[in-house]
């Protein structure tokens, strides 16, 4: 997650035997805003001559397969927090998107704007109302927790629709979790404490698909559409020592099906499947080890939230 909320604190869902480990940001030199809105014009115009665009203009899917794997192909490097409100934020001044590097949730926000949009000026509109609240930018309005702000907000917005139910059916798990949104903001110091002055304990609920099911039931597995996103629940994960709260979500990325195998592509901070490899960067993998090595390692990760991408 953002270092607003989980890189800069402690991301554990993605480190071997499900350890906890200081998110460490990779040394990349922030692009300037011409370069970044060069490489914005570049991605649209190398799509429109991609084949994707010609065989399937209108899916979803095809449209985040294409650009989760360029930016796997690229091999983007993985930053702590890479996003802010722009020049004009009054607590974070960094860029508004960038396409040099991301973490887990701007991963998911930057490919999904660009999927969902057919040229930059829409991509520009389309980042801000999937970040923000309304697509009101500042801080205060960003969606900071998956669970009580970034999937409700995005999906009465229209961007994504919950599934997990019709892939689990009967076998849905559900997370309820106490999210203190306000001690979180004081937390953070002094800056941000007069934020979280509107805001109570809130219990968040999320379904999801148990972890022991996405191993035991091929048939499941084979029902996620590709270019689902997926959240990593992690009910009730005890952080209040160190932010403040309890969180529910460890991790998010897409899920991508490539000649009947569902592979996760996702902006990693570093584990690899054997533990030696150290890279901090887009990474595909299949769903199925994943799950078998870290998920199953770590007791607190109970199982995954699926949501599709709608068209608007």
């Amino acid at each position: 997650m953002k270092k607003s909320l989980l890189a800069a604190v402690i991301v554990a869902s993605l480190m071997p035997m499900g350890s906890l480990a200081l998110a460490v940001e990779t040394t990349v030199q922030k692009p300037s805003r011409a370069q970044t809105e060069e490489a914005l014009s570049l991605l649209y115009r190398n799509s429109l001559e991609s084949q994707w665009t010609l065989k399937s203009a209108s899916s979803n899917s095809s449209r985040v397969e294409y650009f989760s794997k360029l930016f796997l192909q690229r091999k983007s490097p993985y930053l702590v927090d890479p996003l802010g409100e722009g020049e004009a934020g009054e607590l974070s001044r960094k860029p508004l998107y960038r396409f040099d590097g991301f973490d887990c949730t701007t991963f998911v926000e930057t490919v999904l704007a660009l999927s969902l949009s057919q040229s930059p000026e829409e991509f520009r509109r389309t980042i801000d109302q999937i970040r923000y609240k309304d697509g009101r930018v500042s801080y205060e309005t960003r969606n900071h927790f998956s669970s009580i702000d970034w999937i409700p907000n995005n999906t009465h917005a229209g961007f994504v629709k919950d599934i997990t139910g019709s892939i689990a059916g009967a076998q849905t798990k559900w997370s309820q979790t106490w999210i203190e949104k306000d001690q979180w903001f004081r937390f953070k110091g002094e800056a941000y404490e007069h934020l979280g002055r509107q805001f109570g304990k809130v219990l968040a609920e999320i379904p999801y698909v148990a972890k022991e099911d996405l191993l035991a039931n091929p048939d499941l597995v084979k029902r996620i559409p590709s270019g689902t996103i997926f959240h990593v629940v992690r009910p009730n994960w005890d952080l209040k020592k160190t932010i403040g709260t309890k969180l529910d979500v460890s991790h998010q990325g897409f899920l991508i099906r490539e000649k009947g195998v569902l592979y996760m592509i996702h902006a990693s901070n570093g584990a690899s499947r054997d533990g030696s490899d150290n890279e901090k960067r887009v990474k595909k993998e299949p769903l199925t080890e994943y799950v078998q090595r870290v998920m199953m390692a770590s007791p607190s990760t109970a199982g995954m939230n699926l949501l599709s991408v709608q068209s608007r």
